[in-house]
């Protein structure tokens, strides 16, 4: 393909291997807020839920693990709350991902969208010293109506970019692929095997990206650079 005009980044699970290093101790967080509140599943019950509502590609799926056994509504935010807000450790970008960015931004600008709670996720590309490569940085809101889409939109009409131009990258099917198909960008969808959202099902026509692949690193040979 042509060069494109940009390419748009996700970062858990795209950038960085949030699952494995992050994931587990966000997931024991959570669900321990969750059981505090009164969520009637044990530890094992409460991790096959939560593998499940994944795996469907549930937007907001503490939230939804709260609302169907048993926690107070006034209480169901707890667990996502526990789970996207801490103090981010020392992390570091992996040397194959360092690579793969300046190979993408010798090409081509690059921007980062990016969604959860918003102070964690600056916290993150702050740790990971991810703003040389960028030339704008989105942080979406978790609760943000129709989750990135209005953030993308906004952004290829700040930039001037050609939406049919652009590249979309990140590992959701439901949320990065359905953003960047909505508004026409060729999409590519990192399925990393130990990925969060590695086992999300594509059932939807607009979740289907263009390219599929198993690391970002593997994107720039993808796109010809």
């Amino acid at each position: 393909m042509r060069v494109p005009d940009a390419i748009v980044l996700d970062l858990d699970d795209t950038l960085f291997d949030t699952a494995r290093l992050l994931v587990p101790q966000a997931d024991a967080r959570a669900l321990a807020a969750l059981r505090a509140a009164g969520l009637a599943l044990d530890e094992d019950a409460a991790r096959a839920a939560l593998r499940a509502l994944r795996a469907s590609g549930a937007a907001r799926p503490f939230v939804e693990l709260a609302r169907t056994h048993g926690v107070p509504t006034r209480d169901e935010t707890v667990g996502e709350d526990a789970f996207q807000r801490f103090e981010v450790p020392a992390i570091r970008l992996d040397e194959r991902v360092g690579r793969a960015l300046d190979r993408l931004h010798a090409a081509c600008p690059l921007a980062l969208l990016t969604a959860g709670d918003v102070a964690t996720q600056q916290a993150k590309v702050e740790r990971l010293a991810l703003r040389p490569w960028f030339t704008e940085l989105v942080f979406v809101a978790t609760d943000a109506r129709d989750g990135k889409t209005p953030a993308l939109r906004a952004l290829l009409a700040r930039r001037g970019w050609e939406p049919s131009r652009v590249v979309v990258v990140g590992d959701r099917p439901s949320t990065d692929v359905r953003a960047g198909n909505a508004l026409g960008c060729r999409t590519v969808l990192v399925r990393a095997p130990h990925g969060e959202y590695a086992a999300q099902r594509v059932v939807e026509p607009h979740d289907v990206p263009w390219r599929e692949i198993a690391h970002v690193a593997e994107l720039p040979a993808l796109l010809g650079f």
